[in-house]
């Protein structure tokens, strides 16, 4: 009879006990689930937590992380570290050093004879140029992965640094063999030093937060942090845990917190419009910034498809850079250009090693050239991952087009008046020509003065002839370059602008002689009046001698005919 009662004590405690095992971190590569609210203290850790949709977990004293262990707080869940003390395994520290860089051994060793060994973090080649002086005496062109030194340790010991190598050069640890034959190893976060960078080689591991992740009062040692959603450091000590990655529009909180030995050269990397509130805090300081504001690209998208860019002060070293567009005509998509060609041009914001915020100043100037003048855009460098900058065009319009008269003779010229206005803030030398039923006309419009600054409409003479006869509109348009082309809707909205009719006629022959045949006829004219006139002159001489003749015979004296 006592059988069910045992049983039942036996399942509410297997219950218990299982609940018990669930509510703590996973110790053997698992993966445990957080769906309501739970409470750990400290523990071993290895395997991955998953804070779920509606799931908080509060974590508390020390655990110790094993490789590649992974924390991830889903949308709506939550993480509270309070009072915790996280230390991922197997990390290792490099101090980074650089010329002039200083670090003191001070251990306070009752031994003035004992050895001080330092291990680099590469097999250090000839090439770099490595001198240490440790005490009084230098050490030139050293070489290898350790160098060793006799010391005094009854007194600091200060080890100055001297190199050119332009690669990463550190010291991985240093260590001390005594009197008393012990050996101390002093790991590179430990080390007194001035000048020099701590980083962390790698992380142990990760926490992904895509909810609210709130780390207060606590000690984290070795994580990759990820802030997709909001996250929370306050009044805590971050080591080897940079750079934390604050997603584009994520926000973090960084308050009354010290961060030391990242693995890059920033403590806290804010993407694209991510932002920050980073109050009475310290970072690794030195050549590591506090924290930055990386871009994911630089894109500029402009109104067309060629052009020059130029852009100065871009970037962390405010860069210059001459660059061109050259996109396809027809897919306004390609009318772009990247000016975040490195890392360092794509950074704009930055909070230096010594708590000084930067900020980029860059200018872009974009210039399409034409024949038509050249079109320009100036405009501070936009700080996000992608903007249009649009370049200024003339506004044209062709207002009328005026023939002098609503009638014409094939074949002569016509006067035509085009009036032609610019609205826009930039001049222009536009092209413009004329036709009928899209056949190019016969005009003066291609010498033509076009040139027209802003605000001004003025109008411009020209003189059409047409060869045959009807009734016709003269339709007016600007030719643009190919430059120009694919914006020519935002130049100008029209296609084109006609005249009133114009009827052409052919003149009557008899009305409208050629002036050969004019020509020809006052010649004609010319040589009959020239025949008359000689012909006249000749009679009157004729007549003259005739007379003269008859008055010879009946007028001789008459002593002439006598006979001798």
């Amino acid at each position: 009879m006592r059988t069910a009662p045992f049983l039942a004590v036996l399942l509410l405690t297997s219950i218990a006990l299982s609940g018990l095992g669930l509510a703590a971190p996973p110790t053997e590569g698992n993966t445990v689930t957080v769906t309501d609210s739970e409470t750990w203290v400290g523990g071993s850790f290895e395997g991955t937590v998953v804070v779920a949709e509606g799931g908080a977990l509060q974590w508390s004293g020390e655990v110790a992380v094993k490789q590649n262990s992974k924390i991830i707080v889903e949308e709506g869940g939550t993480l509270h570290m309070e009072e915790v003390t996280m230390v991922g395994e197997g990390i290792a520290s490099t101090l980074l050093i650089y010329d002039g860089t200083n670090v003191t051994v001070d251990e306070n060793i009752d031994d003035d004879d004992a050895t001080l060994n330092v291990y680099f973090n590469i097999d250090v080649p000839e090439t770099a140029y490595l001198n240490l002086t440790v005490g009084d005496a230098t050490t030139n062109n050293i070489t290898g992965e350790s160098a060793s030194f006799t010391v005094d340790l009854t007194q600091p010991v200060d080890i100055l640094v001297d190199h050119n190598y332009p690669l990463r050069l550190g010291i991985a640890y240093i260590e001390l063999f005594h009197s008393n034959a012990e050996l101390l190893t002093i790991p590179a976060e430990d080390l007194v030093q001035q000048g020099g960078n701590v980083i962390w080689n790698a992380a142990a591991f990760d926490v992904e937060n895509y909810g609210a992740t709130i780390i207060k009062d606590s000690m984290i040692q070795g994580a990759n942090i990820t802030c997709v959603e909001t996250c929370s450091i306050e009044e805590s000590y971050l080591y080897g845990s940079g750079p934390i990655q604050v997603m584009d529009g994520s926000h973090i909180n960084f308050e009354e917190s010290t961060m030391l030995g990242s693995r890059t050269d920033e403590d806290i990397i804010l993407h694209d419009q991510a932002t920050i509130n980073y109050e009475n805090s310290t970072g690794t300081g030195g050549y590591t910034d506090a924290w930055i504001r990386l871009l994911s690209k630089r894109e500029l998208v402009v109104n067309a498809p060629t052009a020059t860019v130029t852009a100065t002060g871009i970037g962390y070293n405010g860069n210059t850079i001459n660059t061109v567009i050259i996109g396809d005509p027809l897919d306004p998509s390609t009318w772009n250009v990247n000016i975040g060609t490195s890392e360092h041009k794509r950074i704009v914001e930055w909070v230096d090693g010594n708590g000084v915020y930067n900020k980029e100043a860059g200018t872009i100037k974009i210039t399409v050239e034409s024949n038509w003048g050249n079109f320009v855009a100036d405009a501070a460098a936009p700080q996000v991952s992608s903007a249009t900058i649009d370049v200024v065009y003339p506004q044209l319009s062709i207002d009328k087009v005026e023939p002098e008269s609503v009638t014409g003779e094939t074949n002569r010229g016509k006067g035509v008046m085009v009036t032609i206005s610019n609205i826009g803030t930039v001049a222009a030398d536009p092209n413009v020509r004329c036709y009928v039923d899209d056949v190019e006309a016969q005009t003066t419009a291609n010498s033509a003065d076009w040139a027209v600054v802003p605000g001004q409409t003025k109008d411009v003479p020209i003189t059409w002839y047409h060869n045959s006869d009807g009734a016709v509109k003269l339709d007016c348009r600007f030719l643009y370059p190919d430059v120009l082309e694919p914006v020519s809707e935002t130049i100008s909205s029209e296609t084109g602008t006609k005249s009133s009719e114009v009827s052409w006629t052919t003149a009557e022959e008899v009305e409208d002689l050629p002036l050969v045949l004019y020509a020809v006829i006052v010649i004609l004219v010319l040589l009959l009046t020239v025949f008359v006139v000689i012909q006249a002159r000749v009679a009157k001489l004729e007549r003259k001698e005739y007379m003269a003749g008859e008055m010879d015979e009946e007028e001789t004296p008459f002593w002439d005919n006598k006979e001798d």
